[in-house]
């Protein structure tokens, strides 16, 4: 017998968005958009670190950090479940240290987690912005007798800025819409909005419920790179890259 909630017919569109309103729901929105936007800020600094000694660095140095960057393209899954077991009680954080941490199920393990499933999207097109940088610029900034930071904050960053307004765009998108994050690594308080929609739709087979929900991330998200775009032209933005 297929559940009453499967009929498209058993409730109007207009009483599943109305639902939508909801405070529940709305946290979960509010909270899957800060979520994304906290995993892109703290993505973006390892991305950039990362990518900057990449670039600059010399032969071992860069061979290390390729080293950091490779196993970071293992599944989602695992290293999710990785992160899971470093953090437990009983982990290995636990024993170098002595110390239990009490991150999981936490708003912090969530963005740990999310930020290391994310930083490979990251490193590559900042990657590609800093290696693209003529190092003529760099050499002339240092015999005008600029240091290594005061070059690095007025020449290299501004290049660099494309590669990361778009590391930062692809980031904060696919980590807003995230669903092992909070399903494996947060509780019942850090619960996003893909977990709701895959709740609505694959426990309580609500489909006009899981509909509009989804036509209304995607409609808050798409609005937020609208207004994204007044900032940033994204077009000249990811042309650059």
């Amino acid at each position: 017998m297929v559940p009453e909630s499967l009929h498209l017919g058993s409730a109007t569109p207009f009483e599943s968005y109305r639902r939508v309103t909801n405070g529940i729901y709305v946290n979960a929105f509010v909270r899957s958009f800060l979520y994304g936007a906290l995993t892109t800020v703290v993505t973006l600094a390892l991305a950039y670190l990362l990518s900057y000694f990449l670039v600059f660095s010399s032969d071992r140095v860069r061979l290390g950090m390729t080293l950091i960057v490779v196993p970071l393209w293992i599944a989602y899954i695992v290293r999710y479940f990785g992160i899971l077991l470093f953090l437990s009680p009983a982990g290995p954080f636990a024993d170098l240290t002595g110390i239990e941490p009490e991150l999981l199920f936490t708003t912090p393990a969530v963005i740990i987690g999310l930020a290391n499933v994310y930083l490979p999207f990251a490193v590559l097109p900042i990657y590609n912005s800093l290696n693209a940088i003529d190092g003529a610029l760099i050499d002339a900034s240092r015999v005008l007798g600029a240091d290594k930071w005061r070059t690095l904050g007025k020449v290299v960053f501004p290049l660099s800025l494309p590669g990361l307004v778009a590391a930062g765009l692809i980031v904060f998108i696919l980590a807003a819409g995230s669903f092992l994050g909070p399903a494996v690594l947060g509780g019942p308080k850090q619960t996003m909005i893909a977990n709701v929609i895959a709740q609505s739709f694959l426990e309580n087979f609500n489909i006009q419920f899981a509909s509009a929900l989804a036509v209304v991330y995607t409609v808050l998200l798409v609005g937020l790179l609208l207004v994204f775009n007044t900032v940033f032209d994204l077009q000249e933005v990811l042309g650059n890259i």
